[in-house]
């Protein structure tokens, strides 16, 4: 409602305006009344007034002085006016105009229509000012997003601000000092998305914005920016008025709200590092390695986390060159000793243990896989014959979050290049037994989490041979088969009564955003479009046909 303030020392006219215009129609409500221009600036100062309809002669102040002063005011260039004017005072109306008055009303002429006229048109062009306000500020806010998210840019990656923005940023940065900044590295868990989500910049961008979303939710402020590799560094701001221990507590409450948010609603999992507080933004730079660092402990400790000082464990055991015995395993790879495999996990245990961080943990395992293709090139072989689609596969150790995912795939490669090198220890069970071992694992596990790496470990064969031989007796991959017996399931239990997302975690969807999607992908509906057609089809069949 816009707030209207009435000015007039006669009692009657003050009263004639308050009753004779429906206010409540044109959006409006009287504020406040005064007898005189001078109380009127005091009104205006103390409430925030919209309109002032104000009369030109009064005693103490008259209403054009009051224009004057009003306009002289921050407040009162965004006030609307509308005089009132007896017919000889036209010359004073004509000089208030050039004080930007909206409007006049002659109190000899105060008809109803007339008066509620004047009013509408006020109020029209009022709330239309108010309108492009509200749109200037709007993007001046987005203007100084944006610097704040250059200057916060141009610390982390010691760049240059960009032109026309150093002097504003560098006064939003300097504001800064004394009050406690927390960095944070948010770090896009890629491996828990579907292997069909495209994960794009606008993805990123969107993952700022939900992220963002939360924090407004708790009046924390933050400047965030998209960075290469997946990441989003933030920069939260905390008064100095607030204790460590109070910021440590909201922190832990936002973050992990922001975690699950993401998780529910975006189906997108992240990983966030958190360094201690500073500041001075000098010390941003610092701060943001540190918190880059913390969440990298996603690689030991799993994705989905939020990481503080305290949470990141050092490394119990170091080694000197090489984790592992390199040159004895090899020696037995090459004699078709299976004394191999016992000495691998040795090494990484030891790995492990050390809790190295990406990407220098990559090393060793690297080393170790241009020995491997070392061996193959001496046997005649490439690693195109091994069968794992890898011209260079250390190149895909860095593509791992996990040291978990890591090693499984790491020790399926190794014994595939153990059977490549000695073809009388290739498998020696058939395809079809071996599918429908994997079939019956899965008619049996649907409901749990599912993957290739499992179902290899179940009949004992690399993920590279079975996910072959298993395309090629069932015309699907392995994560096609999986999804369409799932949705088959999910199908069957539609006429049970049961709710759709309860139907989803049955059959090994826990999100049932995720679910609907894979169901559309197979059946090309959603599974509530799909139920309401089934229940069409079952209304109109006869008693006899359906099943009890």
């Amino acid at each position: 409602m816009l707030r209207v303030l009435i000015v007039d020392d006669e009692p009657i006219y003050r009263l004639a305006l308050r009753e004779m215009v429906p206010w409540e129609q044109y959006g409006c409500e009287i504020a406040a009344e005064s007898s005189n221009g001078q109380d009127a600036l005091r009104v205006v100062k103390q409430y925030r007034i919209d309109l002032v309809l104000i009369d030109i002669h009064m005693p103490i102040m008259s209403g054009l002085e009051f224009v004057r002063q009003l306009r002289n005011t921050e407040e009162g260039s965004l006030v609307g006016v509308v005089v009132l004017s007896a017919y000889s005072n036209y010359e004073y109306v004509r000089e208030a105009f050039l004080y930007g008055v909206y409007d006049y009303i002659i109190k000899e002429d105060m008809e109803p229509e007339h008066v509620g006229g004047v009013i509408s048109k006020a109020v029209d062009r009022l709330n239309e000012q108010i309108g492009q306000r509200e749109q200037r500020e709007k993007e001046s806010l987005v203007r100084l997003d944006r610097v704040k998210e250059g200057a916060y840019r141009s610390v982390l990656l010691n760049a240059d601000l960009a032109e026309g923005t150093e002097q504003e940023a560098g006064q939003w940065l300097e504001s800064l000092t004394g009050q406690r900044h927390i960095l944070c590295s948010l770090l896009l868990d890629r491996s828990y998305a579907s292997s069909a989500d495209k994960i794009d910049s606008e993805q990123m961008k969107f993952l700022v914005h939900a992220f963002k979303q939360v924090l407004e939710g708790y009046k924390t402020q933050a400047v965030l920016t998209v960075l290469p590799h997946w990441e989003v560094a933030a920069v939260l701001i905390f008064p100095h008025s607030m204790s460590e221990y109070q910021i440590r507590a909201l922190l832990a409450e936002v973050l992990q709200k922001a975690v699950s948010h993401l998780r529910e609603y975006v189906n997108l999992s992240v990983t966030i590092g958190v360094a201690p507080s500073c500041e001075h933004y000098a010390a941003w730079t610092g701060r943001h390695s540190i918190a880059q660092k913390h969440a990298r402990m996603r690689f030991h400790d799993g994705l989905g986390r939020v990481f503080f000082e305290e949470d990141v464990a050092t490394g119990k055991t170091e080694w000197k060159d090489q984790p592992w015995k390199l040159q004895e395993i090899l020696k037995l790879l090459e004699s078709g000793n299976n004394g191999w495999a016992p000495l691998v996990e040795d090494g990484l245990n030891r790995i492990a243990d050390s809790r190295r961080l990406p990407p220098e943990v990559f090393q060793p395992y690297k080393a170790f896989l241009w020995e491997l293709g070392s061996l193959l090139y001496a046997k005649g072989l490439s690693w195109d014959d091994i069968g794992e689609g890898l011209s260079v596969p250390s190149e895909k150790t860095e593509t791992f979050e996990q040291i978990s995912h890591l090693n499984v795939w790491f020790r399926s490669l190794v014994q595939s290049v153990f059977e490549g090198i000695d073809p009388k220890r290739r498998i020696a069970q058939q395809s079809p037994p071996l599918v429908d071992i994997v079939k019956r694992w899965i008619e049996r596990h649907l409901q749990e989490p599912i993957s290739l790496a499992m179902a290899s470990e179940v009949v004992d064969v690399s993920e590279s041979y079975l996910s072959k031989v298993f395309a090629k007796e069932t015309g699907e991959t392995f994560v096609e088969y999986i999804m369409r017996k799932r949705i088959e399931s999910a199908i069957q239990m539609m006429g049970s009564g049961m709710k759709l997302y309860e139907i989803a975690e049955k059959v090994g969807y826990p999100n049932q955003g995720h679910f609907s999607k894979v169901f559309k992908k197979v059946t090309g509906k959603t599974p509530h479009e799909y139920r309401e057609e089934l229940q069409a089809k079952r209304s109109h069949e006869p008693p006899s046909a359906r099943k009890e």
